[in-house]
């Protein structure tokens, strides 16, 4: 009858009407978890990590007001996260953490860590663009060269977000790595994934470009490439050594 089948339908459009809501919810917590912040945490975990992150924004305006102190800014988050990372697993400080604090607050502690150096990886970018603009002279219309470089952020930001829908948090933030074990569920090969073998470091990267194509800036270029070159030295020197030997199925 009428009321029943109307009763059927409204069950329907809350079920869809949750699933919308959940979705929703997973690209927000998933877009601030890439900005820096976990949101799945502890209240201490996810207090701590904000204040060091409010605490570095704010430092940043106070101490940045020029183009140098804006390209050192960038070459401290290259030594950090680049360059230290690297060094970080190739002398296996990971591993001494676990002995001098156990796996479990170990990987608490660097999680933390990773989040402020993503949030300074992301905002010194900015920064930097801010410093250096219409260096890049391009012989076509300012118009294209704003929609070439929003179509480019977008899409990076597009495949990003999937890609890091599909494999989780943990594993945008090195938790198989930070304890050298695989993760749950194994390697992922569907969406990003089954075209492009790395898409978080390949077309996920991409937003710099399009974010210095937009700032006219040639510096803001070069950047990208660095960043994107060194994220890449930081996937052959220790990510894939690290598949290879938990992840036997890896081509």
């Amino acid at each position: 009858n009428c009321p029943t089948r109307l009763i059927i339908r409204l069950r329907r459009f809350q079920s869809h009407m949750s699933k919308a809501t959940r979705t929703v919810f997973d690209i927000v917590t998933t877009v601030v978890g890439m900005s820096g912040l976990r949101l799945d945490r502890s209240a201490l975990q996810i207090g701590a990590t904000l204040l060091l992150i409010v605490l570095s924004f704010f430092l940043s305006l106070s101490l940045i007001a020029n183009s140098e102190e804006a390209l050192i800014y960038v070459v401290v988050v290259w030594c950090i996260y680049y360059a230290g990372h690297i060094i970080f697993y190739r002398v296996r400080l990971h591993h001494r953490m676990h002995h001098r604090l156990g796996r479990n607050r170990a990987w608490t502690v660097y999680e933390s860590v990773l989040g402020v150096v993503y949030f300074n990886q992301g905002w010194c970018v900015v920064i930097f663009l801010e410093h250096y603009t219409n260096s890049l002279d391009l012989p076509i219309p300012h118009l294209l060269i704003f929609l070439v470089g929003a179509i480019t952020f977008l899409i990076s930001t597009v495949a990003k977000v999937w890609a890091t829908l599909l494999v989780g948090m943990d594993v945008y933030y090195y938790r198989d790595l930070f304890l050298d074990e695989a993760g749950d569920g194994g390697l992922v090969t569907t969406g990003p994934y089954s075209i492009f073998s790395n898409p978080m470091y390949g077309v996920g990267n991409l937003s710099v470009y399009g974010a210095a194509i937009e700032a006219g800036s040639l510096e803001g270029l070069l950047v990208a490439i660095l960043f994107q070159g060194s994220i890449y030295l930081f996937y052959g020197i220790v990510e894939l050594p690290f598949i290879r030997r938990v992840y036997p199925s890896h081509d």
